[in-house]
Parts: C-alpha cells; structure tokens; sequence
C-alpha cells in the first residue's frame, strides 16, 4: 500500500472537532493476544468473561449510562495481574487480580454511580489505537505514536482496540480527562504530552470530550478554554446554542451541522462518503 492510500492522509483537511464517540463510561480491559478485527466478538477468552462483559454493558445501559468497551495491552511488559481501569466522571479507576475472577466480585454500578468512593489515578493515561486488523492506519500510524509515547511516559501508555475514526489517525484517549485526540503523530508527542502533562487541552488536536454529544464537543474545541464548564444546551445534534461559563465568565457558541458534505474516505480501502462536519461560531 502507498502511503496515498492511507485513509488518514487522506484527509488532511477534515476538522476533528466533534467527532468524539459519545461515552460517559469506559471499560478498558486488558486482553493481550493479538488483536482481530472485531477484537471484542471475536477472541480467546472464556465463555464466563465474555458473559461478564455482555452482562456489564447491559447492566450500564438498563442504568441509563452510555458505556464502552475496549481491549487493552502494553506487549513490553510482563505482569502477573490483569487490569480494569473504569473511566467515569473524569476519573479512572484501576482494578486488578490474577486471571478474569475478579470482574464477578465487582459491584460495578456501585463503581459507576459512586466513583468518588474509590482511589483515582492522577497521572494522565494514554490509550493509543493500534489495532490495525480493524483497519491498517490504526497500526502504521498508532504504533509510532505508542511508541514515542513509552520514551515520553513509560508505563503510563497502553494499545487500545478500536476508538473509531481510523481516518484520524493516530488516535489517543486520555483520562483523567476522558478526552479524544486525532492525529497526534510520533513527532508531536513531545509537544502533545507537554500539555496534558501541565493539566491542559490540546485543542488542536482534539476530537472531542467523550461524555458529551458532538455539537456540544465541536462548542468545546471552538472555545478552546479548559476552565469551562458546560452550563446549558438549547437545540439539538443540527442547529444549538451551547453556553459554558467559569462562574465568573460566560461563553455562547452557536453549533450548526453544515448542509455542503465534504468528500471523505473514513477507511483504508473505503469508498468516499459524504460527511457534515459542524460550522461553531462565538456569540
């Protein structure tokens, strides 16, 4: 394959902002043989996890939760316990035990809808896309970002399943800040780490905030301030007026999806599809 026919160099002039998956709960499990193209249906583990992790998603969902499931690994290292970090409300959990036993005796919508009763971990963890069964740019792109990221942050880093938007690549998910981030190439790792390192957002680079919407993640990415909350949303996923304020400042972004479709190719090997990216102006 030329390096014309990677889907994410393909599209170079597409914006991120928006394009986040909507999620307010993550389950990233560690599952370290190679990954398959549909890594979550299609693997090595036992009838009981897999129950278990059907189990979980329906549990979360009948608890009106937006959950999400993804594998992860870190092939460098050698540890004898398997991780479960827990993504919700700006915070990620770990938990661990030896095997899959311990995901039975996890009281996991205690977990969800009281996370502050459990340690959180402070320090940023990166999830880099790389599973290139799904589609190869996740792997030609993802793997050098993840690697550039292990001399930046050491075991702070983790390979992640499919986050969507191969052609975005490469894709990072972050906690604490449970953001997403497109494009971040091995070269911009210095500079990218630097700023989630100092507590900040790489607007730049970002997708979007995960637990919200798009048009509320694009509003977001527009106002490009990290001290903002997000106050109210008037409208829907077409036409909306999103208000953030700090308590002392507030800021009105008016959101409209665009009618004129841009020409994408969101997958190695796809064919052009029509995309309608979000139009953000300040008020």
């Amino acid at each position: 394959m030329s390096e014309r026919d990677y889907c994410s160099l393909r599209n170079p002039d597409e914006t991120l902002a928006g394009t986040a998956p909507h999620a307010d709960v993550w389950l990233l499990l560690e599952y370290r043989p190679a990954w398959k193209a549909r890594a979550h249906q299609d693997n090595e583990l036992s009838c009981e996890v897999r129950g278990w992790l059907d189990y979980a998603i329906s549990l979360l969902s009948d608890a009106g939760f937006r959950p999400k499931l993804q594998f992860i690994r870190q092939p460098e290292i050698e540890q004898v316990d398997t991780r479960l970090f827990i993504g919700v409300a700006d915070r990620l959990l770990s938990f661990s035990g030896t095997g899959y036993d311990f995901l039975s005796e996890l009281d996991l919508l205690r977990v969800v809808r009281r996370p502050e009763l459990y340690p959180a971990l402070v320090e940023p963890r990166y999830f880099v896309c790389t599973n290139g069964q799904r589609d190869v740019c996740c792997a030609r792109f993802g793997l050098r970002s993840y690697a550039a990221l292990r001399e930046q942050v050491g075991d702070r880093v983790w390979q992640i399943t499919h986050l969507g938007g191969h052609r975005f690549a490469p894709n990072l998910l972050v906690f604490p800040q449970a953001a997403m981030y497109g494009r971040v190439s091995e070269d911009d790792v210095p500079e990218f780490v630097g700023i989630i390192e100092a507590g900040d957002w790489d607007f730049a680079r970002l997708r979007g905030r995960c637990r919200y919407p798009g048009h509320v993640q694009a509003a977001e990415v527009t106002a490009a301030r990290s001290d903002l909350k997000l106050l109210h949303v008037a409208g829907d996923e077409q036409t909306a007026q999103i208000t953030l304020n700090t308590g002392d400042d507030t800021v009105k972004i008016q959101v409209q999806r665009s009618s004129r479709a841009i020409a994408t190719v969101k997958s190695c090997g796809a064919e052009t599809e029509a995309v309608f990216p979000y139009n953000c102006q300040l008020l």
